[in-house]
């Protein structure tokens, strides 16, 4: 491993080649050492259980199949986290996992290894993946209020034996907590609280139990820990340091699953974005784009809470404080055999939706992969296969590589036919399975799965597919959920198929107002199909790390009192960007941001390279409407601009900026719908077979305006095509039409989405 000194040195020959001034670097080594200055220890203590007994969790009889499979995953997660990308020092982390997580062990644990050992400025973490809820207390001064709780592997529900609430009450936790004086705090809990009817929320499993518990508060091991009495509201202003939390009160905390592991959706996007962050990120953007990671995988908003004491203070996360030397990145290396040329690599950053394509040859390159850097480590690793999150990958001219590397995709590979994967709901009639089974094999872009097997695309039902009966529940708890939770809901009068999101929220435009048949619907919903899979490779083009361009994309109003609101930008954008970057106002989905904005607005992209690149703005509403934006081209009078033409006018010239719309006096309409979604897409070689594809005679061009695209999946066929053409261009290669996949390289594209 490199010294500090050693890095920074190496680090600042290499980014000078990129015009990073010694200033830049400066403040990244001054918070690097003010970091260490503070702290020299992270101690951890990590909790996971998928395995309850069934006398803790009173199972669902229909969907018992369906219990927590992703706990344990959210611990190895943030213990490869914390060891890889932190340099924390595996003997500071103690993890409980199913049998080892009692009650009593988790309150003994963080007492003995967190609150007796650390000292002043130190860090801790505490995690915790299972199951949670709410229960109400019998006796005390709780008896009005409703409580949170853990559900710890010996959590029994109350009987006729044992009337005593044995869950982790959450404030147990936190008055040991407030034991660590100037230590920096930080608790993440992907656990949910209010008692939900089914284990199933569309295609993921729901981390809350589904009864609400009454009972008398059995003191735990500790005699220092008072009865609790806090309610969930008030408990999170109080908490000690920071606390993070998945979700809003009274929305479902879900896990999912993605290639060969499970994993609870906001531990795995949470890890995901540490991975990617850069040292000293501020609090509220590190919070925006965990929320659009579990967006793009729900289909629908879903916000993470950063609550407690410190949170309001907006200092920075403990662990986004300076404590990293090193840039973001997709994953590391955590073993080499040299002889034969293989590593193993753990890609707990790497961008989900690549995951099923990984053993397509995925090729990742050390950090930073800037040019002219040989004094820094060298080689290419090519990922053979994977299994979880740890890959098996092949060496190629490896120069002074070594385990801990960070690693950065430079290159990914997709079959020439990407599928749709649709989970088909459970509660249809066999029948109705059976015909919509033959009808969707008959889309030869369309594959079918059972719900909570895979990741999918979408999900197909009918009327609304949360419609579980709630009789499951006593009357007053079906009458508490439905005021705490938007989840419980009647079952829906509407009589046709539909295709819901996979959190299971119905996707706009695709339900009947009449019966119909399977095939029938399987029919009527073809085009949004198609659009769903056009919206599905827009987003596997998305590389805001991994790319070598240096693009930015705001959403800016417009001059006298232009005001900067939402912003996206490469790691390379983000590199030579100066400390005192213009930042937004606020930050919030662009949907948000234009329902709050009553003056006109504008895009700006900025090409801070030295290369001429070309450009292509998509619009996607409610995932099936897509429009792009059409530049204004000189065309001889009378005749409109041809694909070329309209190709050759996206340009964005090095080192300069564009805005949306170029003209003065041009309308530029972006409507705040809730899915509203822009992907700024900028590559090395124009978009002559995008542009062909868009031009079909239904195509209507409005010059500096947005138009509507009659055959989506057709534009992002094609848009992987000038990919691909630009991707090999890059790399003085030919494309060849018979290669049987698609390659992209880092060095040819930028996909930013806003």
């Amino acid at each position: 491993m490199l010294g500090r000194r050693d890095f920074l040195q190496r680090l600042s020959a290499a980014l000078a080649v990129l015009g990073i001034t010694d200033m830049t670097l400066a403040g990244w080594s001054a918070a690097y050492q003010t970091a260490l200055a503070e702290s020299n220890r992270c101690l951890a203590v990590l909790i996971g259980i998928n395995a309850y007994p069934a006398g803790v969790r009173q199972a669902d009889p229909v969907e018992r199949s369906a219990f927590l499979q992703g706990a344990l995953m959210d611990v190895e997660l943030q213990r490869e986290l914390l060891t890889s990308r932190f340099g924390v020092l595996p003997s500071n982390i103690v993890t409980l996992t199913n049998e080892t997580a009692t009650v009593n062990q988790i309150l003994e644990t963080i007492q003995g290894h967190l609150v007796a050992q650390a000292k002043p400025g130190d860090t801790v973490v505490v995690h915790f993946s299972g199951l949670g809820g709410q229960v109400q207390l019998s006796s005390g001064a709780a008896t009005t209020g409703r409580l949170p709780t853990l559900v710890a592997v010996d959590s029994q529900l109350p009987s006729t034996a044992s009337a005593g609430i044995q869950d982790l009450f959450e404030e147990s936790v936190a008055q040991l907590l407030r034991g660590l004086k100037g230590v920096k705090v930080l608790t993440v809990i992907d656990a949910g609280t209010v008692a939900h009817p089914t284990l199933l929320r569309g295609n993921f499993r729901v981390r809350s139990r589904l009864v609400t518990p009454l009972g008398a508060w059995q003191a735990p091991f500790d005699t220092r820990l008072t009865e609790p009495h806090q309610p969930l509201a008030q408990l999170a202003t109080s908490w000690p340091g920071y606390l993070l939390r998945a979700g809003l009160t009274g929305t479902p905390v879900l896990e999912g699953s993605w290639k060969g592991f499970s994993a609870g959706l906001f531990t795995y996007a949470l890890t995901q974005q540490l991975w990617t962050s850069l040292p000293a990120q501020k609090q509220q953007w590190f919070i925006y784009n965990v929320d659009r990671k579990l967006s793009t995988w729900t289909g629908t908003h879903k916000s993470p809470q950063l609550l407690g004491k410190q949170a309001s203070k907006k200092q920075g996360l403990p662990l986004l404080s300076g404590r990293l030397p090193q840039p973001a990145a997709h994953g590391v290396i955590k073993t080499i055999d040299m002889p034969n040329r293989t590593a193993t690599l753990w890609l707990g950053g790497l961008p989900t939706i690549l995951l099923p394509y990984c053993d397509l040859g995925l090729q990742l390159q050390p950090l930073p992969t800037l040019p002219q850097s040989a004094a820094l480590p060298q080689g290419t690793l090519t990922v053979k296969t994977l299994v979880g999150l740890q890959a098996k990958a092949a060496l190629i001219a490896p120069q002074d590589l070594s385990v801990g590397v960070p690693l950065v995709e430079i290159e990914r590979r997709f079959p020439k036919e990407i599928v749709l994967t649709i989970a088909l709901d459970p509660i249809l009639e066999r029948i109705e399975l059976v015909d919509a089974t033959s009808a969707l094999a008959g889309l030869p872009y369309i594959t079918t799965t059972a719900p909570g097997e895979k990741t999918v695309d979408c999900v197909f039902g009918k009327g609304t597919f949360i419609r579980r009966s709630v009789a499951q529940l006593t009357a007053d708890e079906e009458a508490s959920a439905a005021k705490q939770s938007e989840d419980v809901v009647a079952p829906s009068a509407q009589p046709g198929y539909a295709l819901f999101n996979p959190e299971g929220s119905l996707i706009a435009g695709t339900a009947a107002e009449d019966e119909e048949a399977v095939k029938t619907a399987v029919s009527r919903l073809h085009g949004a199909l198609r659009s769903l899979l056009a919206v599905k490779m827009l987003r596997l083009t998305v590389n805001t790390v991994a790319s070598q361009l240096p693009l930015r994309l705001t959403l800016e109003t417009r001059a006298p009192n232009g005001q900067l609101w939402l912003l996206e930008e490469t790691l390379r954008s983000r590199q030579l960007a100066s400390a005192d970057a213009a930042k937004p106002q606020r930050l919030s989905s662009i949907a948000r941001a234009l329902s709050n904005l009553d003056e006109p607005t504008q895009l700006c992209l900025l090409n801070s390279g030295a290369v001429r690149l070309y450009y292509l703005i998509i619009s996607v509403a409610d995932n099936s409407r897509l429009s792009v934006y059409c530049p204004p081209a000189s065309v001889a009078d009378g005749s409109e601009p041809t694909s070329g033409t309209i190709a050759e006018a996206s340009r964005l010239p090095a080192r300069q900026a564009v805005t949306f719309p170029q003209l003065q006096d041009s309308a530029f309409s972006l409507q705040p719908l809730p899915t509203l979604a822009v992907f700024a897409i900028a590559a090395t070689h124009p978009f002559t077979e995008t542009w062909k594809a868009i031009r079909t005679p239904e195509f209507r061009p409005l010059s500096d305006q947005w138009s509507t695209v009659p055959e989506p999946l057709e534009m992002a066929q094609a848009l992987f095509n000038d990919l691909s053409y630009a991707s090999a261009q890059s790399a003085d290669e030919t494309s060849e039409d018979t290669d049987p996949l698609t390659v992209l390289r880092s060095a040819a594209w930028a996909t930013l989405p806003l």
